[in-house]
């Protein structure tokens, strides 16, 4: 089967209750989980819980969870090792907000295809009961935000202000990251929000961050653009 690309992904991350753009028809869970795990973006990884939940819910069982399936094999080293990481994570989501015990149970069975399982639930136990930084792989991931997440778009109505206005920012994070380096969005942030720039970052705004916001703020652009993406 053909790999879901960006566009793809955030489209059924909808339809499995993380509705960073807009509901699509629904895309095998495997599919989705695989796409999202290939995502660098630490913003999408905080989703995977999410996906998960909803995942169960829907589902008695789905293809990762057979016996012969094994994540080593079957999943990219990147994302295998990620996988095991996100797996601790929504259990002790699952478990902190009082999901039903069989989906942290079906959590648990799926890291247990890990030689490393037990090790990994160890390693970020005492992190996410402090809300510390924690890494599912090479991604840092915040638990602070695990855990926003997870209450927004799990335990609390997805309709909620505090869902809608998640939701805004992650559009918008989405969006920028599609126009702007990691290293030009930082420095875009420091200036909206009015904090001092190093001379190095000055000039890099003025040199070079300026003239894309100028291209961006021009009406004329901005027609262009709504008439090709009519056509």
């Amino acid at each position: 089967m053909k790999a879901m690309d960006k566009n793809q992904l955030l489209e059924n991350l909808g339809s499995y209750g993380y509705p960073l753009l807009k509901p699509s028809p629904v895309g095998d869970p495997e599919d989705v989980l695989k796409a999202l795990l290939k995502q660098a973006d630490a913003r999408l990884l905080e989703g995977f819980p999410v996906v998960l939940a909803h995942v169960f819910k829907e589902r008695e069982s789905f293809a990762w969870e057979k016996s012969k399936w094994d994540p080593e094999t079957d999943l990219p080293t990147k994302s295998m090792l990620r996988l095991a990481d996100l797996l601790g994570l929504s259990y002790f989501l699952f478990k902190l907000f009082g999901l039903p015990k069989e989906y942290q149970d079906r959590t648990l069975k799926l890291l247990s295809k890990y030689k490393s399982g037990k090790l990994v639930l160890k390693e970020l136990e005492t992190p996410f009961a402090k809300s510390e930084p924690v890494k599912a792989g090479d991604v840092e991931l915040s638990t602070e935000r695990l855990k926003n997440n997870f209450r927004n778009y799990v335990v609390h109505a997805p309709g909620s202000a505090e869902a809608q206005e998640k939701k805004h920012a992650l559009e918008l994070e989405l969006l920028l990251a599609e126009l702007f380096t990691p290293r030009q969005k930082e420095v875009l942030r420091k200036r909206m929000e009015g904090k001092s720039l190093t001379k190095t970052e000055r000039e890099y705004f003025y040199r070079v961050v300026k003239k894309r916001l100028r291209a961006l703020a021009n009406d004329e652009l901005h027609q262009m653009a709504r008439t090709l993406l009519l056509k």
